[in-house]
């Protein structure tokens, strides 16, 4: 993994174009080819690509490529405070607990409650990109990706599902996976975002899960 502290000023195109001034920025570069910028305050990073990206670095020029959706991320940078490699090594799994590993576990044993005949290959499926919920397979004999959020689903919850459906899809014994994400509610520029990127949104009613009443998903 490469940290790179410098001053820098940031552009990007690819869903949007966005230009961001020059100022003092954390930029990590990881193993998987994932790049997050974090500004000095805040958790969320100010621009992040995922994985697997090209870098081209040349007189003080950043450029990363994401060749799955043609994204451009580029930092010039003016000063460079620090700029360190560090060797790391994590093998642990995340590990739910509480009311969210309890409704994966239900899901799990009744995945009807998704969709009818809905067969449950795999839980927590590792990627590269990270696990995916449910590695499933339809009706028709179709893959299907899984992302269950317990509380409302945002933007984030929808490009997760993609990032691991643009993953999976590498391997050609899984080309034309389908992508759902279910969760008790949607913002709505998550709505917007998954039809754009033909993922699937169910509502689910996780309390009538709880109480041992069979929850009625519904498709928008």
């Amino acid at each position: 993994m490469r940290v790179l502290v410098a001053r820098c000023s940031i552009g990007y195109s690819g869903r949007l174009t966005t230009r961001l001034a020059s100022g003092d920025r954390v930029i990590i570069f990881k193993d998987d080819g994932s790049v997050c910028v974090h500004g000095p305050m805040g958790f969320k990073p100010i621009n992040y690509m995922s994985g697997p990206t090209v870098l081209e670095e040349s007189a003080g020029l950043l450029t990363i490529r994401r060749p799955a959706t043609g994204e451009v991320l580029m930092i010039a940078v003016e000063h460079v405070i620090s700029d360190e490699r560090h060797a790391l090594e994590d093998t642990a799994t995340l590990e739910r607990e509480g009311r969210e590993l309890e409704l994966h576990a239900l899901l799990e044993r009744s995945p009807d409650l998704i969709e009818d005949g809905l067969q449950v290959l795999e839980r927590e499926r590792s990627t590269d990109v990270g696990p995916v919920d449910f590695l499933c397979r339809d009706t028709e004999g179709r893959i299907v990706l899984v992302e269950v959020k317990r509380v409302k689903a945002v933007v984030a919850a929808v490009e997760q599902v993609v990032r691991y459906r643009e993953h999976i899809e590498k391997d050609a014994a899984y080309a034309g996976a389908r992508a759902i994400v279910l969760a008790p509610e949607f913002a709505p520029q998550a709505r917007k975002l998954a039809e754009r990127r033909n993922v699937e949104c169910i509502v689910l009613d996780v309390a009538a899960l709880y109480a041992g009443t069979e929850p009625d998903p519904q498709l928008f």
